[in-house]
């Protein structure tokens, strides 16, 4: 099974998680989002085609609202492989 296949179906189980909650443990932000939201960044800024997540994307602008999440995991791709130059 390809890693791609594998990635589809974790974001499946994710976005059953989500229709029914706004975060991924209910009501509030937790660790569990911002780690979750980390992958979320790197997926979504890869281009490759994607199955349609709703409830996925949904989650997803939300944390992209908040400022500490653009400024400490929305980092560029080039900055990063900047920093495995050593």
């Amino acid at each position: 099974m390809s890693a791609l296949v594998r990635c589809e179906q974790h974001f499946a189980k994710l976005e059953r998680l989500l229709e029914n909650n706004p975060f991924l443990l209910g009501e509030t932000l937790s660790l569990a989002d911002i780690t979750a939201g980390t992958s979320l960044y790197r997926y979504f800024e890869l281009e490759i085609t994607r199955p349609p997540l709703p409830a996925v994307e949904r989650w997803y602008r939300t944390l992209q609202q908040r400022p500490p999440f653009r400024k400490h995991v929305m980092i560029p791709f080039e900055e990063l492989r900047g920093r495995l130059d050593y």
